[in-house]
């Protein structure tokens, strides 16, 4: 009997004495300083930034991130090229500086949506008619292009757009082979291929002008309109997704804590050693009987 009242002493002491069991992320996060991840690198794509924003220096420095702001962009939010007469090509790719420095695991089947805000005047369309600035091989409609590095993840064909202010929206699904976008190799760019033509020429009549001058007019990201948005998987910001290892789902515990899983074990001794007769007892018992 003396034993058996040792044993539940010890365990009984054992109980109450703090377990240390699985890692609690609440209580670790109460013990560290809580930050915002995007402040860390603020052009980097995060938790809260997945959209990529267009800018230039209104001239001939194109560059894109993930940051709404941007205090280099061009004054006026635009950049333009104008022509009274001949081509204006526009072939500009505005590719992501500072350099993507993330692993990026895209959602499959995720929607990658552009929005531009464009101005175009003069004419664009390759045709026959003499009576416009083209001929039949001379301009090119609107081409947009999102590249993952040197791998094209598509290429979208804008016609029919109108003279003057347009605002063109599209969208994309990302497929299978498009979800891993490794920081080495897929740094994200934005291509816009277009060629225009203006014919504005002196008038036979003295003192006029006849015909249409090109220009070609992109509304840059100031206002936050002009816009890839991107379907990143929030695993992307997985600690084990940034070092290369697979991420895996944790186990599903119903809510219970480890420690308190070992708690009721100890309990369940306990009882077992109080309550439970010895062996000595079970036969003293069986002999009075």
């Amino acid at each position: 009997m003396r034993g058996r009242s040792a044993l539940a002493i010890l365990l009984a002491v054992l109980i109450t004495v703090p377990v240390v069991g699985g890692t609690n992320n609440t209580t670790a996060m109460q013990d560290e300083e809580i930050t915002d991840p995007c402040m860390e690198d603020p052009e980097q794509p995060c938790a809260n930034q997945t959209v990529l924003y267009l800018w230039s220096n209104g001239q001939s420095t194109f560059w894109s991130h993930f940051n709404a702001n941007e205090t280099d962009n061009a004054a006026d939010n635009n950049y333009s090229q104008q022509k009274d007469s001949g081509a204006i090509n526009i072939d500009q790719r505005i590719t992501m500086n500072p350099t993507l420095s993330k692993r990026l695991n895209m959602t499959l089947d995720g929607e990658i949506r552009v929005t531009l805000n464009l101005t175009v005047r003069g004419d664009w369309t390759n045709d026959n008619d003499a009576n416009t600035a083209c001929g039949q091989n001379d301009c090119e409609e609107l081409n947009v292009t999102l590249w993952a590095g040197a791998t094209q993840i598509f290429r979208q064909h804008v016609p029919q757009l109108a003279q003057g202010e347009n605002t063109v929206i599209f969208s994309y699904r990302i497929t299978e082979e498009q979800t891993l976008w490794d920081s080495s190799t897929a740094n994200p760019s934005l291509q816009i291929q277009m060629k225009l033509k203006g014919n504005r020429q002196a008038s036979a009549i003295p003192g006029f002008v006849e015909g249409d001058p090109a220009e070609f007019i992109l509304g840059l990201s100031g206002d936050g309109s002009t816009r890839v948005e991107m379907p990143i998987d929030p695993a992307s910001w997985d600690d084990a997704f940034q070092a290369g290892e697979d991420v895996m789902a944790p186990a599903d515990d119903g809510g219970i804590l480890p420690g308190f899983l070992f708690t009721s074990a100890l309990a369940t001794m306990t009882l077992a050693a109080v309550y439970l007769p010895s062996r000595k007892d079970s036969e003293d018992a069986r002999d009075r009987t």
